[in-house]
C-alpha cells in the first residue's frame, strides 16, 4: 500500500525503493505536472542534525540546473512525521537495469553516456557539491540515451546505505573510492573514481571488485589491483582502457584533476577512436557487434559492408566519412611538413655526429665529476656526528659505495661501525609506525581502528573483536560516523566467523584427544602433561577457544591428580 497524498502531491504508484525510503510517481496539485516523490522514514528525523543537514543539502541541490541532473523542486514533512522531497520525473530505466538487460554496452555508447555523467559532475562540483554515491542505480537513462543523475548529495545527508552482502552491479561498496573506504571525507576526486567504476561496469558487465561482504570489497578498493577491462573485452580500445584505469587510480592526485579535464580527455579519446574507425572501418577497435538501444542502428549503418546503397555511394564518389578522413589526413600531413632545420637534422651522418658528441661529452663529465672518496667520507662524518635522523640514512648512501669500492681501506672499520648504527636506527624507527594521532577526533578513531586490525592480523582475534566492538560503542549512533558503524558491523561479523578460529580449535582438540586416549589407557605421563601445559600457556587468554582451553585444563588437572605409580 502506498499513501494517497504526500504534501501537495497526489500519489499514483510506487516506482522504486531503497535503503533510504520509497519513491512514488506523484501529480503536483498546483501545476498538474508529474513528479517523483521520495519519502524518507520518520526514524531518520530523530538523528541529531538531520533536519538541518537535510534542508541545507536540498537547498544546494535546487541550485543545480543542468540537463544531466535530476532537478529537485521542494521538500517538506508529511503528516506521519516522515520527510520527503520532490524531483523531476524521468521516464526511463536505471543504468543498473540497462546493463543487466544488455550485459555490457558498446564503447561508443559508453563514451557518450560517460560524457553526460561528467557534465553532471562538473556542474555539481562547480557548485561545491560532491555526490559521494555515484553508482548505476543513481543514473537514469531515457529511451533516447539521455542520462539524468539523481540523489545528488543524499548519501552525505542520510549515509544509511546498507553495506552487507553484494554480488552484482548494484551496491554502494562496488563504486566507493579508496579514501571513502578508509572513512575519509569524499572529494570531487572520489566522484571521478566512482565514474571509473561505473564505466568499468558498462564496458565489461561487472564492477572492478566483487566479494561476498562489503568489507572485502572495500579492502580491495584500497589495496588490490583490478583486472583491466581488456581482460574481459579484448576489443576495447587501449586509449579508452587507459582512461578508465586513470580514473581508478588508488591515489586521488593520480586521477584527473577535475571533471572538466575528464571531459576533455574523454573527447580526445573519442576523437582518436573515430579517426581510426574512419581510416580502417573494418578493423577498428570497438567495431564489434553489440546489442544497443540507442546507437547500434547508426553504427551498423556505418560499418556494414556489401550494402546496395553503399555501392551506389561508391560509384558517385567519396562519401561524407571518406571526405572527413581525407581532410583530417591533409591537416596531419600539413602539420608534419618539415622546416629547413628539420630537414638538416633528418640526415643519418648528422645524427651520428651529434650522437658521438653527446657520448663524448657525457664521458668527459663522468670522469671529471667523480667525487673524491676522502671528501665524501668527510661529508658522511659530519652527518654521523649529528643526532640520529634522516641525515644518517643519507650518510649510508655515501658510505656504502666507498666500502664496496674499498676506496679508503684505512677507514673500513669506522665505516662498518657507522653502517651498523644506521641499520640499528632504521630498525628502531620502523617500530614507530606513525604518530598515534593528531588533534582531531577522526585521527584518534583511525588510530584505534588500525590497532584493532593489527591485533587481528597477528592472530589475536578475540582481542581484536573486543577492541573493535569497544570502538563501535564509542562511536554510537553519531550520524557523522554512520558509514563506520556499518563497516564495524560487517567486519565484526566477518571476524566472528568460525573459519577464523578453526585452526586453533583443531590444534587444541587434537592435543585434548591424545591426552584423553592416554588417560584411558593408563599411559598419561609427563610428556602429555607438558604438552597440555604449553597449550594453556599459548591460549589461556584467547576467548575464541575458551571451550577447548577449558577441556585441556580439565584433562591436565585430572592427570596431575593421578597417583605417581600410575605413571610409567
Amino acid at each position: 500500500m502506498h499513501p494517497d497524498k504526500i504534501g501537495h502531491y497526489q500519489i499514483r504508484r510506487k516506482i522504486g525503493s531503497g535503503g533510504m525510503g520509497n519513491v512514488y510517481l506523484g501529480i503536483d496539485e498546483r501545476t498538474g505536472d508529474e513528479v517523483a516523490v521520495k519519502v524518507l522514514p520518520a526514524s531518520m528525523a530523530r538523528e541529531e542534525g538531520f533536519v538541518l543537514r537535510f534542508s541545507r543539502e536540498i537547498a544546494a541541490m535546487r541550485k543545480l540546473n543542468n540537463p544531466n541532473i535530476v532537478k529537485v523542486f521542494d521538500d517538506g514533512q508529511a503528516e506521519d512525521g516522515s520527510y520527503y522531497y520532490s524531483m523531476e520525473f524521468v521516464d526511463g530505466e536505471t543504468l543498473t537495469a540497462l546493463v543487466s538487460r544488455r550485459r555490457r554496452l558498446p564503447p561508443n555508447e559508453v563514451i557518450d553516456l560517460s560524457l553526460q555523467i561528467c557534465n553532471a559532475l562538473k556542474a555539481a562540483h562547480d557548485a561545491g557539491i560532491v555526490h559521494r554515491d555515484l553508482k548505476p542505480s543513481n543514473l537514469m537513462v531515457t529511451s533516447d540515451g539521455k542520462v539524468k543523475l539523481a540523489d545528488f548529495g543524499v548519501a552525505h545527508v542520510f549515509a544509511t546505505t546498507r553495506l552487507t552482502r553484494t554480488g552484482g552491479v548494484v551496491g554502494t561498496a562496488e563504486y566507493m573510492s579508496p579514501e571513502q573506504a578508509r572513512g575519509q571525507r569524499a572529494s570531487k576526486h572520489s566522484d571521478l573514481y566512482s565514474l571509473g567504476a561505473v564505466m568499468y561496469v558498462m564496458l565489461t558487465g561487472r564492477p572492478p571488485f566483487t566479494g561476498k561482504l562489503a568489507s572485502d570489497i572495500l579492502h580491495q578498493h584500497q589495496f588490490s589491483q583490478f583486472d583491466k577491462p581488456r581482460h574481459y573485452v579484448p576489443e576495447i580500445h587501449r586509449l579508452l582502457e587507459d582512461y578508465v584505469c586513470t580514473l581508478l587510480e588508488k591515489k586521488p592526485e593520480k586521477r584527473f584533476p577535475d571533471a572538466l579535464v575528464a571531459i576533455k580527455q574523454l573527447r580526445n579519446v573519442r576523437g582518436r577512436i573515430e579517426f581510426e574507425q574512419a581510416a580502417e572501418p573494418s578493423t577498428a577497435p570497438g567495431s564489434q557487434d553489440y546489442s544497443s538501444d540507442h546507437t547500434s542502428g547508426g553504427t551498423s549503418d556505418r560499418t556494414r559492408g556489401g550494402d546496395h546503397k553503399s555501392s551506389l555511394a561508391n560509384d558517385r564518389g567519396p562519401g561524407a566519412a571518406t571526405m572527413v578522413r581525407n581532410i583530417i589526413r591533409e591537416d596531419i600531413e600539413a602539420s608534419l611538413a618539415k622546416s629547413p632545420v628539420a630537414k638538416f637534422f633528418d640526415n643519418t651522418y648528422v645524427l651520428i655526429g651529434l650522437f658521438a658528441v653527446v657520448v663524448g661529452t657525457g664521458f668527459y663529465l663522468l670522469r671529471t665529476s667523480v667525487p673524491d672518496a676522502a671528501e665524501e667520507f668527510q661529508r658522511a662524518e659530519t652527518m654521523m656526528t649529528t643526532k640520529a635522523g634522516a641525515q644518517w640514512l643519507r650518510a649510508r648512501e655515501i658510505l656504502e659505495p666507498i666500502l664496496e669500492q674499498d676506496a679508503l681501506p684505512e677507514k673500513t672499520d669506522q665505516i662498518q661501525s657507522w653502517l651498523r648504527q644506521v641499520n640499528q636506527y632504521e630498525f628502531c624507527r620502523r617500530l614507530k609506525v606513525a604518530a598515534p594521532s593528531d588533534s582531531t577526533r577522526d585521527s584518534e578513531l583511525q588510530r584505534l581502528i588500525r590497532v584493532a586490525f593489527e591485533r587481528y592480523s597477528e592472530g589475536e582475534i578475540a582481542v581484536a573483536i573486543e577492541q573493535l566492538h569497544a570502538i563501535q560503542q564509542v562511536v554510537g549512533n553519531d550520524p557523522d560516523y554512520a558509514y563506520l558503524s556499518e563497516f564495524f558491523a560487517a567486519t565484526l561479523t566477518d571476524w566472528s566467523s568460525e573459519q577464523n578460529v578453526a585452526g586453533r580449535q583443531q590444534l587444541l582438540n587434537g592435543i585434548a584427544d591424545d591426552a584423553s586416549k592416554q588417560l584411558s589407557a593408563g599411559l598419561a605421563g609427563e610428556s602429555i602433561k607438558a604438552t597440555l601445559a604449553a597449550a594453556l600457556t599459548l591460549y589461556a587468554d584467547d576467548a575464541s577457544v575458551a571451550p577447548e582451553v577449558a577441556r585441556c585444563r580439565s584433562l591436565l588437572n585430572e592427570i596431575s591428580s593421578l597417583p605417581a605409580e600410575v605413571e610409567p
